[in-house]
């Protein structure tokens, strides 16, 4: 753990503070005039493609689940059932670093389709950030280590994988209320081969 030292006895109850403490700090500092986009993004589109790698993918793939649940047609990348992407789809590209080589391949592919992108980073200026349509910042540390970067005592990448799940769930919630969808209507589109 960053800033323990070999030997420290770390309390879980003290631990868990500080982690969720850092999640609020960060997304509070994210835009509220971007988030609005990025729901507009989401609802004006025929399809919604996730991408991201790793664990960023899998708080996406959460994401892409749920947005399902709210009656927005939504795919993850490189799944075998993805339809093509075209000009009224939106791409949702995740990178804390906004350099993830298969994420930028895969926006430059989605953007030659016509395609809009909105980007999840921890960077605003990045590769990613050249190619996006819209670009939402939770300022977390990335793996470049740069210099400005908020300092986490959580490793790697913690931080931001946390808070996007959050920061999805928060959305998720936005767009049940603007569509007025029940729960109970969510949960007759939930998979049911469980």
């Amino acid at each position: 753990m960053s800033g323990s030292r070999k030997g420290d006895k770390v309390e879980f109850s003290e631990l868990k503070d500080t982690v969720l403490e850092e999640i609020n700090e960060v997304l509070d500092e994210v835009s509220n005039s971007s988030i609005n986009r990025f729901i507009e993004m989401i609802l004006e589109s025929n399809k919604v493609f996730v991408i991201g790698v790793g664990r960023v993918m899998l708080m996406s793939c959460a994401f892409a689940k749920r947005l399902n649940h709210l009656r927005v047609n939504a795919h993850v990348v490189g799944e075998t059932t993805m339809p093509p992407i075209g000009k009224r789809d939106l791409l949702i590209a995740v990178s804390g670093s906004g350099e993830t080589m298969t994420t930028v391949n895969v926006a430059k592919l989605a953007k030659s389709h016509g395609a809009k992108i909105a980007l999840v980073t921890a960077r605003s200026k990045s590769t990613l950030s050249k190619i996006a349509d819209l670009t939402i910042k939770i300022p977390c540390p990335t793996k470049l280590k740069l210099n400005g970067e908020y300092k986490s005592i959580q490793p790697m990448s913690n931080l931001f994988e946390q808070s996007l799940l959050i920061f999805y769930d928060c959305i998720s919630m936005i767009i049940q209320e603007q569509r007025g969808i029940t729960e109970k209507e969510m949960w007759l589109l939930h998979a049911n081969l469980e």
